[in-house]
């Protein structure tokens, strides 16, 4: 049981802190040079320190671990059977989800520590607010001007997709910290309302549809909590409808969402999304059973698009890039192992994480709706805390329940 577990050992929670820290710290315009990306080798160290404590890191294995493990198997038949056009690419690819997993894996046992998690989630959702405030001081800033008109703000060379994600998953864990959680993590909770608007001005100044989409999402989840009263509900679903309401004023006060949007609902668009969706059914209808392996399908994409800029294609959406990339038996167990992720995170809902869990995988879900998220730490750790939540509540519940034979001997005492 986690209460009789060994406690988290200080180097582990500082690598695992570290990783959370860096997530919304890519650098894609200043590593030069560099190799990796910034989440990528802080993901390595986070797994080196689990390392210290191989038993409570990796000593229970998710059932979910296996249904991704699975998918990885399938990955490499995908790719065998298919013709290679960059096989170290692929290769890249590949171990960069193993590393996906095994962070899944590492932190799924390490956030049942109640310490642990809050510590995570304030570590992530600081760094969020220091990301969102960085441009506002000039720091990092860059502006890209788009053809509908006004500038999609960024910082670091960020894609602004990315950011507006793992930007709206901040502010959305900083509104649980403060509102959602059995025991509140910010005092006093108003503290938490300034921040969020910070934040929420940074998503829309991305200009990313998707984003605004994922942030609403996540915020939503706030009306289906358990185990709180009736007043905690009815503050925090007014709390929830103020920031979406904050949240479409903001988006038609600034031009670059305004008309972004406008496009959208006049014209359809969606950034090229609109084509690429019906030639990524199209593949899958072609192959259906393995499809067209990992990478390869990017390259399949970009051919039928007839996209001479781009030599590959991203599918911008995590279920067509499986469906596409390694068919029906690939989707079968990578949606099996998303959906024991999101179970947990509807039945955490009556533990002391309360709907946070929930939220963020709303968030984090709908993002990948838009984008592929498929090697981002964001989505493997967002995973990893539902299943954590989960955990914690049944393990809660198992000792707050005498067994039935301790029940008839009181009983019989009595």
């Amino acid at each position: 049981m986690a209460e009789q577990r060994a406690p988290v050992k200080g180097i582990v929670q500082f690598g695992l802190y570290v990783l959370l820290a860096s997530i919304p710290f890519e650098l894609p315009a200043y590593r030069e040079g560099i190799p990796i990306e910034v989440p990528t080798a802080t993901g390595a160290l986070f797994l080196l320190t689990a390392l210290v404590q191989p038993r409570r890191s990796f000593g229970r294995v998710p059932t979910a671990t296996w249904w991704f493990a699975a998918w990885l198997c399938v990955f490499a038949i995908a790719t065998s059977i298919n013709f290679l056009n960059d096989a170290f690419e692929v290769a890249q690819y590949f171990l960069l989800i193993c590393q996906g997993v095994l962070v899944f894996w590492a932190a799924a046992n390490l956030l049942e520590d109640e310490a642990v998690a809050s510590g995570a989630l304030m570590t992530f959702a600081g760094a969020c607010l220091v990301r969102a405030v960085l441009p506002m001081l000039g720091i990092g800033r860059m502006a890209t001007k788009v053809w509908t008109g006004g500038l999609r703000i960024t910082a670091f060379g960020q894609n602004e997709n990315n950011a507006a994600i793992f930007l709206s998953a901040g502010l959305i864990t900083l509104l649980g910290l403060a509102y959602a959680r059995s025991r509140p993590m910010m005092r006093p909770r108003l503290l938490a309302i300034p921040a969020c608007g910070v934040i929420a001005y940074s998503v829309i100044e991305t200009g990313s549809r998707g984003g605004l989409i994922a942030l609403v999402a996540g915020l939503a989840m706030f009306l289906l909590a358990r185990g709180q009263s009736v007043w905690q509900r009815l503050r925090n679903g007014a709390i929830a409808v103020v920031v979406v309401l904050a949240l479409v004023w903001g988006s038609l006060a600034v031009p670059v969402m305004r008309n972004r949007l406008r496009q959208s609902e006049e014209t359809g668009a969606m950034a090229g999304r609109e084509g690429l969706y019906p030639l990524l059914i199209q593949m899958f209808a072609e192959k259906p059973i393995l499809g067209w392996g990992p990478q390869n399908n990017h390259y399949e994409l970009s051919l039928r698009e007839d996209n001479r800029s781009l030599i590959q294609r991203d599918t911008h959406n995590l279920v067509l890039e499986v469906l596409s990339s390694t068919g029906l038996v690939g989707a079968f167990v990578f949606c099996g192992a998303l959906w024991l992720c999101c179970r947990a995170a509807w039945r955490a809902r009556s533990g002391r994480e309360s709907v946070l869990p929930l939220a963020l995988m709303a968030c984090v879900m709908m993002g990948n709706m838009s984008g592929n998220w498929m090697s981002s730490k964001l989505l493997w750790l967002t995973l990893a805390y539902a299943v954590a939540s989960e955990r914690r509540l049944a393990v809660g519940r198992r000792t707050a329940t005498p067994p039935a034979n301790q029940l008839r001997f009181r009983s019989a005492v009595v």
